[in-house]
């Protein structure tokens, strides 16, 4: 994998406003003192975000590494936080995902059985398939537990992921799908709710683990 195209692209964590709003809002109703958490960028949705979704909700108090971020979005600073992380981030079927992490294909390529995947191939292929490159590795947050235990939502169809996970990249198993390079793969989120829950149970991670790493590294959108 040539240098020029791993740099062509990168995961995506795509933090949804009225997704957090709702599950703040939610979370916070009937609780005058609640407050929010911002520590660690807010798990990685991004602290600034998060802090005016909290206000916008009715939160007027956080808990933050740097206080002129909760100062910043008119919070005044608090010394717990009181709205449950699940809830706020909607992880453990505790309302709307907030993060998406989506990533692009890189390269697709055939795969005749017997080929092997990635590092000590410990993934031969048991008959002729295809194969897509996606960007997202341990590097970005992405756990090597999932290669060959869990799947990503590619062409929309969930797909396994093979082989071992690599540093910034991994292999999907696409088998006949209409799949080029510059479509998108989604990790986990939105829409593909189900499979956070799989890499945890592939990983023994948290939820909140899982989404906080590839949050703090990955590049950040919001949408609506």
């Amino acid at each position: 994998m040539s240098a020029s195209i791993l740099g062509m692209s990168a995961p995506r964590a795509r933090v949804s406003r009225s997704a957090l709003e709702a599950n703040i809002a939610r979370a916070a109703a009937g609780d005058p003192d609640a407050s929010i958490d911002l520590r660690r960028d807010a798990c990685g949705h991004g602290a600034r975000i998060v802090a005016a979704a909290a206000r916008a909700a009715g939160v007027t108090r956080a808990l933050a590494d740097d206080p002129a971020v909760a100062a910043a979005e008119g919070l005044r600073e608090a010394r717990t936080a009181t709205l449950p992380l699940e809830s706020v981030f909607g992880l453990r079927g505790r309302g709307e995902p907030v993060l998406t992490l989506a990533t692009p294909v890189l390269q697709t390529k055939r795969l005749r059985a017997g080929d092997g995947v990635s590092y000590g191939y410990l993934h031969r292929a048991d008959e002729d398939t295809r194969a897509a490159l996606v960007a997202g590795g341990y590097a970005q947050g992405v756990p090597r537990a999932i290669g060959g235990r869990a799947a990503v939502l590619i062409a929309g169809v969930e797909r396994p992921v093979i082989g071992r996970v690599a540093m910034d990249v991994c292999v999907v198993d696409i088998g006949d799908l209409e799949v080029r390079p510059g479509d998108e793969a989604v990790f986990f989120g939105g829409p593909a709710p189900d499979l956070l829950g799989r890499w945890a149970r592939a990983t023994g991670w948290s939820e909140i683990e899982l989404v906080a790493a590839p949050g703090l590294s990955a590049r950040r959108e919001v949408a609506a």
